[in-house]
């Protein structure tokens, strides 16, 4: 049985951000609710209430600009990884989408893996659109309309969203605008954070309190950056991609321990090649485990 979870924003209780529908499961396990836990949480209302203004204002900034952390250096070699897999499995798309490119940082690696494929990018902020045309201007690129994309049916082989789903404000959506946008037989990448237990950084929230809930029900953890709106797990995202008619045929998991052990200060900038194996032996010896902080998924348009 599904009921309504009624958000309040804490400088204005008597006025309900948004209205959701969430099952009791979804919001008290392993996310215990209460008021006073809704007003503990660390993500940022800006983010939820105008996602553009919100966006263009990051990237104005320098968001996203590169690959230089620790983080977004694992997550490339393994998205380095699973491109090198597909491609070998005689996949060729002749269209791709970058579902919420940003930048277009992961254009130039879409492109040197399918050199004869048609790229397109999309987002929801002009700024980054803006810098992406700058920097990659092999690729196409149409803004977002909140979750949506003014792009005909059936219009991609292959479309990637790395990242994205635990920023946008409307998950469903998001998702069935990408199972839209696929075509018939089309593969679709999901990469972002992970709820499953048992991580590193699941523990890490467990033990201080730090699983929180969302506006939509399926929970955060207290240390995501504050334009984290949410975290899936693994159920989450095959129930949301099946409903639109993806079969998610494999999930890989990263940052199960040694890269949210890897050194990020100092000494990262000291030995950034160092610092960087050590927190991929996460992705190569664990990618098949499920207790990862951050997945990557596979999909099929049926």
């Amino acid at each position: 049985m599904r009921g309504v979870l009624r958000v309040f924003s804490p400088s204005a209780p008597e006025a309900p951000l948004f209205l959701c529908s969430a099952t009791p499961s979804d919001l008290f396990s392993p996310y215990p609710f209460s008021l006073a836990k809704m007003n503990e949480q660390s993500y940022s209302y800006e983010a939820l209430k105008d996602q553009k203004k919100f966006y263009d204002s990051r990237f104005q900034a320098g968001y996203m600009q590169d690959f230089s952390g620790l983080f977004e250096s694992c997550r490339f070699y393994a998205m380095q990884d699973i491109l090198k897999q597909i491609k070998s499995s005689g996949f060729n798309p002749a269209t791709i989408l970058d579902y919420g490119c940003g930048e277009g940082r992961y254009i130039k690696l879409l492109k040197n893996f399918f050199s004869t494929s048609a790229l397109h990018g999309c987002d929801i902020s002009d700024e980054a659109l803006t810098i992406a045309k700058n920097i990659y201007s092999s690729a196409q690129y149409t803004p977002m309309t909140d979750e949506t994309v003014n792009l005909p049916d059936s219009s991609f082989d292959l479309i990637v969203s790395i990242e994205v789903l635990e920023h946008v404000g409307d998950v469903a959506k998001s998702i069935k605008e990408i199972g839209r946008l696929l075509k018939p037989q089309g593969m679709t990448i999901l990469s972002t954070p992970c709820a499953n237990k048992f991580s590193f950084e699941w523990w890490q929230n467990r033990l201080t309190g730090g699983l929180q809930p969302s506006f939509d029900g399926y929970g955060r953890f207290k240390t995501d950056e504050p334009g984290h709106l949410r975290r899936l797990n693994d159920r989450h995202l095959k129930s949301l991609c099946s409903d639109v008619g993806i079969d998610i045929y494999k999930i890989y998991h990263r940052a199960h321990l040694f890269e949210t052990l890897a050194p990020k200060g100092r000494l990262f900038k000291r030995i950034p090649q160092a610092c960087i194996s050590f927190g991929m032996l996460d992705w190569y010896l664990f990618k098949n485990l499920p207790n990862g902080s951050t997945m990557i998924a596979l999909g099929k348009k049926m």
